[in-house]
């Protein structure tokens, strides 16, 4: 969720949000690490530690939709709908739906999982801090540089784990089958929008090959001409 130049009540309620989306996120991390630790490559009962912990605070990141929708931050609409929905058909048409182990207790999953929670601990924790004006400078570089390896890792475990779904899906009818196949082909041109997103992101926010930080001051003034040009339009 972007940060918002909203003020008072909203800010505050934006402030919580990602607070408890960060706490949601790094107990489904915490939980995930300590099970492989503990069970290594063992992965029957990951779903059972994670599972639904996992499924609930993915959902309640369909809120990030209706804030983009009120104009409570400056992401757009349609980049916070692909996000959303595509995680949602993984935990509520796979994880949810079909109790097998090579769709539940899966290197898929543990991968697609890893890639996720670090990803959202990442952004949530930064954007909660930013609207409160504390600036975490390690925080704001791994927000616009860990894309580039965990994108591609979630993507990869994502389509696992709907690949292994599909000869179940076929068995409850074959137009399920063919709805996930449809989404999976979907795959390429969206990770393309948001990957080519992050990295315009990425270089507007730290510049140049972003090897450090912008000043404050200046990703402020980056952030408000960015602000006006959308506004025109």
């Amino acid at each position: 969720m972007a940060k918002s130049s909203a003020k008072g009540p909203a800010t505050t309620y934006l402030v919580a949000y990602n607070a408890v989306s960060f706490g949601g996120w790094a107990y489904v991390l915490v939980q995930t690490v300590l099970y492989l630790l503990q069970h290594g490559t063992d992965l029957e009962g990951l779903f059972a530690r994670v599972g639904h912990a996992l499924i609930f605070i993915q959902t309640g990141a369909a809120l990030e939709v209706v804030h983009s929708l009120m104009g409570l931050v400056r992401s757009g609409v349609l980049t916070a709908l692909m996000q959303v929905y595509s995680r949602l058909l993984l935990v509520w048409g796979a994880l949810y739906m079909f109790d097998y182990p090579e769709i539940r207790a899966s290197p898929a999953l543990v991968l697609m999982v890893l890639a996720w929670s670090v990803t959202e601990c990442v952004r949530y924790s930064h954007y909660a801090l930013g609207l409160v004006d504390v600036e975490v400078p390690i925080l704001l570089y791994l927000r616009y540089t860990l894309f580039y390896v965990l994108y591609p890792a979630g993507v990869t475990g994502e389509l696992l784990v709907l690949w292994a779904a599909l000869p179940h899906a076929a068995a409850i009818h074959p137009a399920l089958r063919i709805f996930f196949l449809l989404n999976m082909a979907g795959y390429p041109p969206v990770l393309y929008k948001l990957y080519t997103h992050m990295i315009y992101q990425r270089r507007k926010i730290l510049g140049g090959h972003g090897s450090s930080p912008r000043s404050k001051a200046a990703r402020a003034s980056a952030e408000t001409t960015a602000g006006a040009k959308k506004k025109k339009l």
